[in-house]
């Protein structure tokens, strides 16, 4: 079996009290949400994000994506730009794994 994740944008055209929705009528975003016919979504290409227990990133400070004043004036350049931002990410991404390892390390003592 192969495992990967999948990061999509999400959104719920539901309206409280009118639908007997997975969410049980809470309209609250997860994965139950993949059954309801209110629910639509997009791709978020370039993105880094962190999510809670349930896999949802609620919180804007939570998440970052390719887009805004990070574009290149030269649209030709984009495809450049776009993987200095992928290299830089997934160093990060290293950096902290590195880092949460060296603090548990100490925490074990």
């Amino acid at each position: 079996m192969k495992m990967q994740h999948l990061l999509i944008e999400a959104y719920c055209d539901g309206k409280l009290g009118e639908g007997d929705y997975p969410c049980r009528d809470t309209l609250k975003l997860g994965i139950y949400c993949l059954r309801c016919p209110q629910f639509s979504y997009s791709e978020c290409p370039n993105e880094i994000a962190i999510s809670d227990n349930g896999g949802l990133v609620e919180c804007q400070k939570d998440y970052i994506g390719f887009g805004g004043d990070m574009e290149p004036e030269d649209l030709e350049k984009r495809d450049d730009y776009i993987a200095i931002w992928k290299n830089i990410c997934r160093e990060k991404i290293g950096e902290a794994y590195e880092e949460y390892i060296s603090q548990i390390a100490l925490k074990r003592g």
